[in-house]
């Protein structure tokens, strides 16, 4: 039996991740494991790092530094790539880490809070921000059911989930679809109204702690329960953008919920 060659570039495309893959901190140490270079390096000119902060990042591709438009060139494969306007669009930054022709581009589950820009291999920054125990608010929402907890690293401190029922889709015309629409409409502005109630006294012990908001769920749910919560209005500079993708929240996916929280989006370069 013939066996087929490989050469070490289909190697190294078969040892990355599919682009934009979410890895927790984890997955993200076992990935740079592969690409850092040798301690001490044999060339430690050949490697180097940039920390983008979420408003560096938006100026990005329009900044005349030298240095920036050389890494902008180099992350461009990635760019162009599947999923790869993600990166520009991150509201958390973005971390590059190079070595030679290869690297990582990492959109960190938390904001960069310090550019970096150096010529060598470092990845310290990025660690401490994976490994550091943020407080964080979640409220996961679907039509009937609900899901609010404050973690502090991975874990729960208090969690609330709740179920309301609320009719689906109706397909007929005429008046009766128009009275199925207002009965439907009350009964998601009541699950709202309670699920906003929860956020609020669940959030509100632990707001001076609290870094960041993060939601799950229905977009357009979300959307809607956005334009009536008044609790969540007020925060809004805590929330990030990223959703959290949980099908069915309730009690039972609390400990995905954790897993998710450190989550980076990875592009192998």
């Amino acid at each position: 039996m013939s066996t087929q060659a490989h050469s070490p570039a289909q190697s190294d495309a078969k040892a990355g991740p599919p682009p934009g893959q979410y890895l927790g901190p984890d997955g993200v140490s076992r990935l740079l494991a592969r690409i850092a270079p040798p301690l001490p390096s044999s060339d430690p000119t050949d490697s180097s790092s940039l920390y983008l902060t979420p408003e560096a990042l938006a100026r990005w591709p329009e900044s005349r530094d030298v240095a920036l438009r050389d890494w902008h060139r180099f992350v461009s494969p990635v760019l162009n790539g599947p999923g790869g306007d993600a990166l520009l669009k991150s509201d958390t930054g973005l971390v590059v880490l190079r070595r030679g022709e290869k690297g990582v581009a990492l959109v960190p589950p938390f904001p960069i809070q310090q550019e970096l820009i150096s010529e060598e291999w470092d990845e310290a920054p990025l660690t401490r921000l994976l490994t550091r125990d943020y407080t964080v608010g979640v409220v996961m929402l679907r039509l009937g059911r609900y899901l609010v907890a404050v973690f502090r690293g991975a874990e729960p401190l208090v969690t609330k989930t709740d179920t309301r029922y609320v009719k689906g889709k109706h397909h007929a015309g005429g008046t009766s679809q128009l009275r199925f629409k207002r009965i439907r409409e009350g009964q998601m502005r009541k699950l709202f109204d309670e699920a906003c109630q929860v956020v609020g006294s669940r959030f509100e012990p632990h707001e001076s702690e609290l870094d960041y908001i993060l939601l799950g769920g229905e977009r357009l749910t979300l959307s809607g329960f956005l334009k009536v919560c008044p609790y969540l209005q007020r925060r809004q500079d805590l929330i990030l953008g990223r959703r959290l993708n949980i099908r069915d929240p309730k009690h039972d996916t609390l400990e995905t919920v954790s897993g998710m929280l450190r989550q980076s989006r990875v592009w192998h370069i």
